[in-house]
């Protein structure tokens, strides 16, 4: 499956926290903490992802977007994606990812074997997430600190030719939209990009003081 996905700045939290509520279906809190390995082979960057997700309001789901697959309270997924960010006419961006994802039972084994094989950790993230579904789409409400807050909205396809992300770009488009977010509100950019920006002006301040 191909994850078809947008994210975008959310400037007002609680009023698009009331806009998705009025026509999503809430599944739940979760905090998520990432750690993203890379290895370099061949000159190609290969990335990997163990994520710790806790739920913290009693009713969260796992990381599937299908609330029905919800077993106990913290779940370990390795995920691996093949990236892809294309742009429509207007400039607006949508990821397009080829995603393999499993549960794990434990952490520890995934992260000795990666670091065995050559991977190293490239970064941690940390997100605060709120959850909601409408029809085939997922929402997400996302603090990562320190970048601040973010809607991603997800739509799984069995393909990923041009009018099929062209039909789903549009749907999430919509989605946006009914969450009271603008268009010009759609970051480009992956978290991780932002995050090494975010350190570097953080080390050159400090370097300035």
């Amino acid at each position: 499956m191909y994850e078809i996905e947008l994210k975008a700045h959310v400037d007002d939290r609680d009023t698009t926290i009331a806009k998705i509520n009025s026509f999503a279906t809430y599944c739940g809190a979760v905090q998520k903490s990432d750690t993203y390995y890379k290895l370099i082979a061949d000159g190609k960057k290969i990335s990997a992802r163990i994520r710790q997700e806790k739920c913290v309001d009693g009713k969260s789901t796992a990381d599937t977007s299908d609330p029905s697959s919800a077993q106990g309270n913290s779940h370990i997924f390795l995920t691996y994606k093949r990236k892809e960010l294309r742009t429509d006419a207007n400039g607006a961006a949508i990821e397009v990812n080829d995603e393999k994802e499993c549960e794990i039972s434990d952490a520890e084994p995934m992260e000795a074997l990666l670091t065995d094989i050559g991977f190293a950790v490239s970064l941690k993230k940390e997100k605060s997430v709120m959850g909601w579904t409408y029809k085939d789409a997922h929402l997400e409400l996302c603090a990562v600190p320190p970048l601040g807050d973010f809607l991603e909205i997800e739509i799984l396809s069995p393909a990923n030719d041009s009018a099929t992300v062209e039909k789903y770009q549009q749907e999430l488009q919509s989605l946006l939209a009914m969450a009271g977010i603008k268009k010009e509100k759609i970051e480009k950019r992956y978290y991780s990009d932002m995050l090494r920006e975010a350190r570097k002006e953080t080390c050159s301040t400090a370097n300035a003081e």
